[in-house]
């Protein structure tokens, strides 16, 4: 059934932009993995410094070679500066300054644009190793000072941050509820899968629409049908992939509403062509617009 949570939006990774402050919990460590190789190479694609703060479980040239693609593909950027892993604590006893870590985060981003890449892309663990649990409240205290800094009134378009809570080791804990709520944006804990949130608005799909997902998709659908108002609307502007068939039974829905009902799906320009490939305009009880709910 689709969430109809107040949360953060859930979306994929991929579609992380630059100025966004995302959280995920995670309780897979392959798929977390999997999360933080496409965060590494999408910010090496787009020309941004990537710096990862991981567990010291791993060593740094291990973390590399996974989020690059082997060692070899992380050889260069590690050689250029261009990604850095740092495994070292951030928190825990002794003296304690949110607002200093958080203007070494400025700092860092614009040190990051002063050597010519576009920004800093930014991956944080939160771990035992780093965080001890009677420093959860310096998480806390940091992420908030961070985030009014950096994000809140006007976010940094040369910054993006992800922050990572193992879920198996701080589920309980306040300190990641808090967290948690305190970002704009969660991050779908699994590459390729699809998310369906209702609202007031209509049904919001993210993630994966595919053969895998297909089960979730036509329930979401099945989902939104069934709702009374005269214009359903279906936004799908952060679908990380829409396959022929999803946007096939999107059409098929709009056609099956008897008037005045009719469909409004909400995309970007490469989701509209698709939907105009299969005769859209002739579906009367359709409408396509580009603009979120």
């Amino acid at each position: 059934m689709p969430s109809a949570s107040r949360t953060a939006p859930a979306v994929g990774v991929d579609r992380l932009q630059p100025g966004d402050h995302a959280f995920l919990a995670f309780s897979d460590d392959e798929e977390r993995w999997a999360i933080l190789s496409v965060f590494t190479r999408q910010g090496l694609a787009a020309g941004e410094k990537v710096l990862l703060h991981m567990d010291v479980v791993h060593s740094r040239d291990e973390v590399a070679a996974r989020v690059a693609g082997g060692a070899a593909a992380a050889a260069r950027p590690v050689a250029a500066g261009q990604l850095v892993v740092l495994n070292t604590p951030r928190f825990g006893p002794g003296e304690f300054d949110a607002k200093s870590q958080v203007d070494a985060v400025r700092r860092g981003v614009e040190a990051a644009v002063r050597e010519g890449y576009t920004g800093l892309r930014s991956a944080s663990e939160v771990s035992l190793a780093l965080t001890p649990v009677d420093s959860l409240d310096q998480v806390t205290e940091f992420e908030t000072a961070q985030h009014e800094a950096l994000f809140a009134a006007r976010p940094n378009r040369q910054f993006t941050a992800l922050c990572q809570w193992d879920e198996r080791k701080f589920g309980g804990e306040p300190a990641m509820a808090a967290v948690r709520a305190l970002h704009p944006v969660t991050v779908l804990r699994r590459v390729g899968m699809l998310h369906a949130a209702l609202s007031a608005a209509g049904l919001r799909l993210t993630g994966d629409s595919d053969l895998s997902t297909r089960p979730e998709f036509t329930g979401a659908l099945r989902t939104l049908a069934s709702r009374p108002e005269a214009t359903l609307v279906l936004d799908i502007t952060d679908l990380s992939f829409l396959d022929a068939h999803s946007a096939g039974a999107m059409l098929r829905l709009a056609a099956g509403l008897l008037p005045p009902r009719q469909l409004e799906i909400r995309c970007r320009g490469n989701q509209r062509r698709m939907l105009r490939l299969l005769d859209s305009h002739s579906v009367s009880q359709l409408s396509i617009v580009t603009e979120r709910l």
